[in-house]
């Protein structure tokens, strides 16, 4: 089979690898039909992070179901799931606590697409080995369309986890979206107005996202003194003077949600957030028990991830698709079963 492999920085190949076999009972083999870049994608492409090639890519994605071990109940061969992005077993303590990016059944770190707990290969390959079948993969609903979906892996649940949990105990929140990356900020948006904020304003100095972000339902020109007026932040940027700003402008008992990724440490402003009793959450995000509630705001419209996703392509243009700027793309396969 072929797998998506970034060789070194800045170039991306198909590379020819043994196919993967069930490796326990538990285990299902699947064929990403739909695979979506994620924010973080373009970085490890160029080698601008953390982790170093040569790694499979692709940590996103809808798959058909090729086939499941003889202890799998929840899918079986045809289905199409969504593949969250972390390995988990979903047994263990910290599984059990909520928290699957602290799965302690496997390396830590663990994950498609990025070589930090092992190699467990990348969600733009033919086919894919997912070792915890049933604590992972969700099937979609009848009629849900793949492409819109692509992104439940990830980027699409991180953002409604991001903007609804603090907006559920905030009522009538004013929210500020700070964005800066691919497809976060854009998809905050959306998430926050579903989730019933009483108003959103998007941050960004973009054109095009400005554009997405205010077709999403957002305020793009909040003006100049945005202080200590937002009852929710979700910092969606790698920019640490983004972020900043944006812990700045959160209200007495605000919260800010950090979903952008900085890998240098950004000087946060803590004795006035500590006068506001404001809080901050930053962390990979547990995806597979969100997705459900995604595949239902996708299916009933309330949310349009295809707005930040309008390049689709075939396996054969993904090399050049992946490295372009400013939009998400997906890589579209055709189902075998």
């Amino acid at each position: 089979m072929k797998e998506l492999v970034v060789q070194h920085p800045g170039q991306l190949a198909w590379v020819n690898v043994p196919s993967p076999l069930l490796t326990s009972p538990r285990s299902a083999l699947v064929r990403p039909i739909a695979s979506a870049s994620c924010d973080l994608d373009r970085r490890l492409i160029a080698g601008l992070t953390p982790f170093k090639p040569p790694f499979a890519l692709g940590h996103e994605c809808v798959a058909e179901v090729l086939e499941v071990g003889d202890e799998v109940t929840g899918v079986r061969r045809g289905d199409l799931v969504s593949v969250p992005w972390k390995i988990a077993c979903g047994e263990c303590r910290q599984c059990l606590a909520g928290r699957a990016t602290a799965c302690t059944a496997v390396a830590r770190h663990a994950a498609f697409g990025v070589p930090a707990g092992g190699h467990w290969g990348g969600l733009f390959s033919e086919v894919v080995l997912v070792p915890f079948a049933d604590a992972m993969l969700v099937p979609l609903p009848p009629g849900l369309n793949p492409l819109a979906v692509a992104s439940a892996s990830d980027n699409l649940t991180d953002a409604w986890v991001a903007a609804s949990r603090p907006i559920a105990s905030r009522p009538d929140a004013r929210v500020l979206v700070v964005g800066g990356t691919e497809s976060l900020g854009v998809l905050a948006v959306q998430m926050a107005v579903a989730a019933g904020a009483a108003s959103v304003d998007y941050l960004d100095d973009n054109p095009y996202r400005l554009d997405l972000a205010q077709r999403s339902g957002a305020n793009v020109d909040p003006g100049q003194v945005l202080d200590e007026r937002y009852d929710v932040v979700v910092s969606a940027t790698r920019d640490p003077q983004a972020l900043h700003r944006g812990l700045l402008a959160l209200a007495p008992g605000g919260h800010c949600s950090c979903i952008g990724i900085i890998f240098d440490d950004p000087k946060i402003p803590l004795f006035g957030m500590y006068l506001r009793d404001v809080t901050l959450s930053v962390g990979v995000c547990n995806v597979r028990p969100h997705i459900p509630k995604v595949f239902e705001l996708v299916g009933s419209g309330r949310c349009d991830p295809l707005l930040v996703s309008p390049t689709i392509v075939s396996c054969e243009d993904a090399t050049e698709a992946l490295v372009q700027p400013l939009a998400k793309c997906i890589v579209v396969r055709e189902r075998i079963t």
